[in-house]
């Protein structure tokens, strides 16, 4: 029976590449690595890592089975002792979230951080500062690092659709694209026929929905921000969709900070 202590263990291999370098982050030696990869190895019956140069790549299964450490490691994360520890006075929590994000969950967060009940701040900045060197306490974003030591827990899903001009004469030729961390969609993903080419890309919503409204433009916009935008409409009465994950990401060297942990928590709360 696989359980988290076993688990733990192929998340570190898939962080650090190597038995050597993961026994150090879970302070084991390489021959206990190895024996836990072969337990759970012989437990599923299929292969989970494989050697490629010097690096050790997780195989499909592998990839379930880190997924799943990973989700269970941002679970039990936050529910880990010293909950009573004390933010230190006039403490900043730095958060990252992605402007699309932040944008569409803005009044969240605002109504979460009750300056009257709350005693500590908060630096929000939209740049994707560094973890590793707590340029940022906790981040916000579509996508999770795939490499590093870090704790990432999805927190909640954005439905994306087309939007057009709710005054639009006739139905666009050419589309806008919005950045969402790198992610690509096309109109065609929707059934939408366009070029693949978008006539602008640019960031955020509001300049993108302001362009919906002055041009003659299809965008893809999160249907929580734009159906409550004025001037704009979906661009379609069929139901199609794309789910974005969001993610709450933070360093796992600072799980038991408290100011990490308050800045978790006020994410979760916003999200909730």
């Amino acid at each position: 029976m696989i359980n988290w202590d076993d688990l733990k263990f192929c998340l570190a291999v898939h962080r650090h590449g190597s038995m050597l370098n993961a026994g150090k982050s879970l302070h084991a030696n390489v021959a206990t690595v190895s024996r836990r990869l072969e337990r759970i190895t012989k437990d599923i019956g299929q292969t989970i890592f494989i050697r490629n140069g010097q690096e050790w790549q997780a195989t499909p299964i592998g990839n379930e089975l880190v997924d799943l450490a990973r989700d269970i490691e941002g679970r039990i994360s936050p529910m880990v002792s010293q909950t009573n520890q004390p933010l230190p006075k006039g403490a900043v929590i730095k958060l990252s979230i992605s402007v699309t994000i932040m944008q569409t969950y803005m009044k969240h967060i605002v109504a979460s951080h009750d300056s009257d009940k709350i005693g500590y701040n908060v630096d929000l900045s939209i740049h994707d500062r560094s973890l590793a060197y707590s340029e940022s306490d906790v981040a916000v974003r579509y996508t999770r690092p795939i490499q590093g030591n870090y704790i990432c827990s999805r927190i909640t899903d954005v439905e994306l659709r087309p939007y057009i001009s709710s005054e639009a004469d006739s139905f666009p030729t050419d589309w806008l694209e919005i950045d969402y961390d790198g992610l690509q969609f096309e109109p065609s993903d929707f059934g939408i026929t366009m070029p693949k080419v978008p006539k602008v890309k640019m960031e955020g919503l509001n300049l993108a929905a302001q362009s919906l409204i002055h041009g003659n433009f299809l965008a893809l916009m999160p249907a929580k921000f734009a159906d409550h935008f004025p001037g704009i409409k979906r661009a379609t009465d069929a139901d199609v969709s794309k789910k974005l994950e969001v993610w709450i990401i933070y360093h796992n060297t600072r799980k038991l900070d408290p100011i990490v942990r308050a800045g978790v928590q006020l994410i979760q709360e916003s999200f909730a």
